[in-house]
């Protein structure tokens, strides 16, 4: 393993144009978890760690396992076979749900899967701006503003991988507009459900013989409808299409066992809401970061004492020797004063780059 020091000093991170940033930016590095939205935020910059012990998604639901069931992989390859729709969901806060769309991708590779459908890509309206992935399609990483959560590092994995394995990239998002009414919650959620459908089914219409990975946040990948009445986009895309996609859920059971494992759907969801119970163990942190992907081949890099902050938070980021900038880096991790964070990295030759967080004031006075 090699890391190579920064080639420019310090530089200090512009909020200005990036939302993701100022998120950071406005959480208080000496009590990261009392804005109750900072859980994405922290998520994002590689600290899951500050947040597993009160965020909901980390909580154990106590889901009793799936009797007599086989592999978690293998069961996931065997029911893909009988369709050509596979909707796996995530938790937006937990890393280690993106891992396991990663082995799910390379393991629906064989069976004809070509196109990876996901939320986050950005889908916008206009020739303004034109994401990097339909710019230069055959680089062999995605760009920070690829989409949102495409900048958190576990993320940018998934995307580099399904490069390699030759997957094509879809967005289905609902463009953002706005000129679009305003409209209840209920109403917006209507309107994005039906947003998100129509598009992959209007990809499908074109092109019969692809098979997709669709990768969701929470709810949308719900195969039944609510019982408040409420369709999300599984449910229509079914409709709309008449393909029987094979659902999976790694957000309604967790920490049931030492193994990832399926899980019986609670007694209190609609039956058919999801056809497979991803239950992931309950998440571990060695040096401030997730063990899971130690158990998937990364290891712990140690930071520079010379590049930890003296204050406030720093971001350390960590790329192939050559790589643009612009890519979503194969580490990026936010640390603060006085903690022994270590970098997760595959074996290989890395360009570190480090950035401040500017400081925002806070209602107490401090910064």
């Amino acid at each position: 393993m090699t890391l190579l020091p920064p080639a420019m000093p310090v530089a200090l991170l512009s909020v200005q144009d990036d939302s993701k940033a100022q998120a950071l930016a406005e959480i208080d590095p000496a009590r990261p978890i009392a804005d109750e939205m900072a859980g994405q935020a922290l998520s994002m910059f590689g600290r899951e760690d500050l947040i597993a012990a009160t965020s909901d998604d980390y909580k154990p639901t106590g889901c009793p396992p799936v009797a007599g069931a086989g592999g978690v992989i293998e069961t996931i390859v065997q029911r893909a076979r009988a369709t050509s729709v596979v909707i796996v969901n995530e938790s937006h806060e937990r890393s280690e749900h993106r891992g396991f769309a990663a082995r799910v991708a390379r393991a629906l590779r064989p069976l004809g899967y070509d196109t990876l459908a996901m939320e986050t890509l950005s889908n916008p309206t206009s020739d303004q701006f034109v994401p990097p992935y339909r710019i230069r399609p055959n680089q062999p990483f995605l760009e920070d503003l690829d989409g949102y959560y495409l900048s958190e590092a576990g993320f940018g994995r998934l995307g580099r991988q399904a490069k390699a394995l030759g997957y094509h990239l879809l967005a289905y998002e609902e463009p953002f507009s706005p000129t679009t009414p305003k409209l209840s919650p209920e109403e917006s959620i209507t309107r994005r459900e039906i947003a998100q459908a129509e598009q992959l089914a209007t990809y499908i219409a074109a092109h019969p013989e692809a098979k997709l990975l669709v990768y969701v946040g929470y709810s949308h990948a719900t195969e039944v409808p609510r019982a408040n009445g409420q369709k999300w986009m599984a449910t229509r895309l079914k409709a709309m299409t008449g393909i029987d996609p094979l659902t999976v859920s790694q957000t309604t059971c967790r920490g049931g066992g030492r193994r990832e494992r399926l899980a019986v759907l609670p007694a209190d969801q609609p039956v058919g809401t999801f056809d497979l119970i991803v239950d992931h163990p309950s998440a571990r942190f060695v040096r401030g970061r997730p063990a899971w992907r130690r158990v998937a081949g990364d290891r712990s890099v140690s930071i520079p004492k010379a590049l930890r902050p003296a204050r406030g938070w720093r971001i350390v980021e960590a790329r192939p020797v050559g790589e643009s900038e612009a890519s979503v880096p194969m580490d990026r991790v936010a640390i603060r004063p006085g903690e022994v964070v270590a970098l997760l990295l595959p074996p290989g030759r890395y360009q570190l780059k480090v950035l401040d967080v500017p400081a925002v004031a806070h209602p107490d006075g401090t910064e």
